[in-house]
This record gives structure tokens, C-alpha cells and sequence, in this order.
């Protein structure tokens, strides 16, 4: 028998149990009784992460599982010693404001970079994480009453680098889907099929395979027999794709994937509020699906083909070695995206190694070329306002002739 206080955010005191282990946990802060009479001892990242709200106890039987185990087996780190992870929920979240504020500061002090949306349906996370670090997160998140069990297994990408320069954490929609998408919505959970499994999906007798990517992404990498809406945005991608399946029999077969899995989430739900009863997704998106290529890649032939695009420095990982697209400047086959070297043109195209040596890794404009032999501060004073529409800049097919990009501007 004993009884024990103690004084953190305010005072608790412990159960009349011998030997019982107690979580006691302000929102980011756990601490632990180990036998009767010891001290409390607090581990590194609960003093880190202690933050003024009240206090609960758990019994044993309540206890986190093994953090370290949580996301193994872990990826090889980036030579910079950087992994690259993503990860989403929805779920109902509050104090939307406070929240950004937190992840901001917590998350930039364990020198985490990426971009991370919160809305009031949740979060969607796409981070670059020193290797160093990735205990701590998963900690953090499991030590805080606002994400504690509601982020499972992190999604691993499949080439790793910082792919991000800074952590950006922006209030705003998960996914710009274009119409009202509430919890209500998103309660229509499309079937999740694994990653294991989705080519026997693949195989289903008239299914419709959906890409719900963008047409640049799909140009690069890309499951046979896809179809991907010949669109510039997701929502104008949804609203076709309703168009398209409301067409079909309401139990028809629709097979749905994505990068990472959560524009499919949302595209499903949607359609499973629409009355469509045979709705099924890839868990994880391309990147769960490279992950299990990669393990099974001996055994079993991907049905993916290509490279998956990211929207991070990479612009992309490798599934397989095919190479299904064409250099935007040359025609030959390449299938790197790179962004001209002029901040304020920024055109997303395809170009090879040896048109971004000729044409000085820009679209081959005279004035992008010339702008981006200045140095930072130069192009910062003379910044230019953007050089095309969203359609133009994700659509390299309208702007090039003859290896260079052309604009009305330069008339």
C-alpha cells in the first residue's frame, strides 16, 4: 500500500495499488510508478513536451504500446540523415489555431521540415525527419491528447533526403475537394485494400481503375489499364470522376489509388455517400504499394510501372526502372520533373540531363535564362510576377515548341 504525490502542471495523487505501473499524462507528459516508494521518473521527451493542462491516470491495462516497435521496421536514412514519412487521420479537432501553433513549435525544435495541414477534420502530414528524431515524434504523438492513437504506422516513402527546406503548418482544408467534405462525409470509408492484394483487385472482372493523381503524375508512373481525368485539379478530378461512376451500375467494381492515400479517402467517401456500395482503395496509395514491391519484388512482378511523383524536392521516387515518359525539350526518355531555375516562371516540366546543361536548367526562355545566371538577391529585387496560368505551368504541352518554352509575354 502507498500513496505518492506529485506535482507537475498541478498535483495527483496515486492509487492504493502495490506494483501497479500508473500513466499519468497532461496532455504531452507521461511519467511512471514503478514499485511502491520509488521515485517518479520522467523520461526525456515528457520533460521536453510539458505543457499546462490537466492531468488523468490510466492503469496499466491502458498503456501506450511499445513506441519503438510502433513504425518498424525502420527505413536506411538519407545521406543527410533525414527519412521521409507521411501520414493522415480524420477526426474531430479543435482548437484548430492552438493546435498549428504547437506543431509548429514542437515539431521545428526536434528539426522536423515538411508541410502539415489541420482543419477541423483532422491532420495530413508529410514530413522529413532527422533519423535521430523518429522516436521522439512518434512519442510526441502518443504522449499528446489530441493525436494520442489516432496516427497509425507511418507511411515511409521510398527514397529518403530532406525533401523539404522548412516545417510549414497551415490551416486549411486537408484536400481541396471543392465541395463540403465534414466528418459526416468522410464517415463513408471506402473499402482499404492492402497493398498485397490490390493486384488480385486489379484482376476484378470489369473494375474501373481510377488514378485520382494529376495528369503530370500520372505521365510519370502509373498502374495498367488506369484511367486517369484529363483535368488540372482534384476538384475538378471528383467532380468527373462522379460523373463517370454515377453512370455505372451501383455495384460495379471501382478501384481507386493516389500518392499516399488520403485524396482516395476522401474521392471514396464521397462516392460511397453517393450510393455507390463497391468502393475500394490501396491502403497507403503508391507508396505503400512501392514499399511492398520492393520486399516482394523477387516473387512478384509490380503492377505499377514507373516512377511515383512527390510534391517535395525530389519530384519523385522510383517503383520500377521503366521510364514512360519523354524529355519536354528533346523528346528523349526521361522522366525527371524539375521546375525552371526561374523562380518566377517555375514551369513543372520533364527535362534530361542534357537539356538542363543547354538551356541552363530553365525552360529555354531567353529571359529565363538570363534571369537565373543572377544571384539570389538580384532575382529577389527585380522578382517578376508569375509567368503563367496553373494550367499552363502544370501542362508543358501547351507552352513548348521546338524545345523552348513560349509565352505571350514575351512579345
Amino acid at each position: 500500500m502507498f500513496r505518492r504525490s506529485v506535482s507537475v502542471a498541478r498535483r495527483v495523487v496515486a492509487p492504493r495499488l502495490r506494483g501497479t505501473h500508473v500513466w499519468i499524462q497532461p496532455q504531452l507528459l507521461y511519467t511512471q510508478w514503478i514499485k511502491p516508494r520509488s521515485a517518479i521518473r520522467l523520461t526525456e521527451p515528457a520533460r521536453r513536451y510539458t505543457t499546462h493542462s490537466s492531468l488523468y491516470l490510466r492503469t496499466h491495462t491502458d498503456l501506450p504500446p511499445q513506441l519503438s516497435t510502433m513504425d518498424a521496421p525502420y527505413p536506411v536514412p538519407g545521406s543527410d540523415g533525414f527519412v521521409t514519412l507521411s501520414f493522415y487521420s480524420f477526426f474531430s479537432l479543435q482548437s484548430i489555431q492552438t493546435t498549428r501553433s504547437h506543431l509548429q513549435a514542437q515539431w521545428e525544435a526536434l528539426g522536423i521540415v515538411g508541410r502539415v495541414y489541420v482543419s477541423n477534420e483532422g491532420i495530413n502530414a508529410q514530413l522529413s525527419v532527422p533519423f535521430a528524431k523518429i522516436i521522439d515524434l512518434r512519442e510526441w504523438l502518443e504522449h499528446s491528447t489530441v493525436f494520442r492513437g489516432r496516427i497509425s504506422r507511418f507511411n515511409w516513402a521510398l527514397e529518403h533526403s530532406q525533401a523539404f527546406k522548412a516545417l510549414h503548418v497551415r490551416v486549411r482544408p486537408l484536400v481541396a475537394a471543392g465541395v463540403e467534405v465534414g466528418l459526416d462525409v468522410l464517415a463513408n470509408e471506402p473499402e482499404y485494400v492492402e497493398p498485397k492484394d490490390w493486384g488480385k483487385e486489379l484482376d476484378t472482372p470489369d473494375a474501373l481503375v481510377l488514378d485520382m493523381r494529376n495528369t503530370y503524375e500520372y505521365r510519370v508512373g502509373r498502374f495498367d489499364n488506369a484511367v486517369c481525368p484529363d483535368v488540372d485539379t482534384f476538384r475538378e478530378e471528383l467532380d468527373q470522376v462522379r460523373t463517370m461512376c454515377l453512370t455505372r451500375p451501383r455495384d460495379a467494381p471501382i478501384l481507386m489509388y493516389c500518392t499516399g492515400g488520403i485524396r482516395c479517402s476522401v474521392a471514396g467517401a464521397v462516392l460511397r455517400g453517393d450510393g455507390l456500395t463497391n468502393v475500394k482503395t490501396l491502403r497507403g496509395g503508391v507508396i505503400a504499394y512501392g514499399q511492398h514491391v520492393r520486399k516482394t519484388q523477387e516473387t512478384q512482378e509490380s503492377r505499377f510501372r514507373g516512377k511515383n511523383f512527390t510534391f517535395d524536392k525530389r519530384r519523385g521516387e522510383v517503383v520500377t526502372s521503366e521510364i514512360l515518359a519523354k524529355c519536354d525539350q528533346c523528346g528523349s526518355e526521361c522522366d525527371t520533373f524539375v521546375n525552371c531555375a526561374h523562380t518566377s516562371c517555375n514551369l513543372l516540366f520533364i527535362q534530361c540531363p542534357g537539356c538542363a546543361e543547354k538551356h541552363k536548367k530553365t525552360c529555354g526562355r531567353e529571359l529565363c535564362v538570363e534571369r537565373a545566371q543572377l544571384s539570389h538577391e538580384e532575382r529577389v529585387k527585380q522578382k517578376l510576377p508569375p509567368q503563367w496560368s496553373h494550367r499552363e505551368r502544370v501542362r508543358p504541352e501547351l507552352v513548348f515548341r521546338d524545345g523552348v518554352a513560349h509565352n505571350p509575354l514575351d512579345n
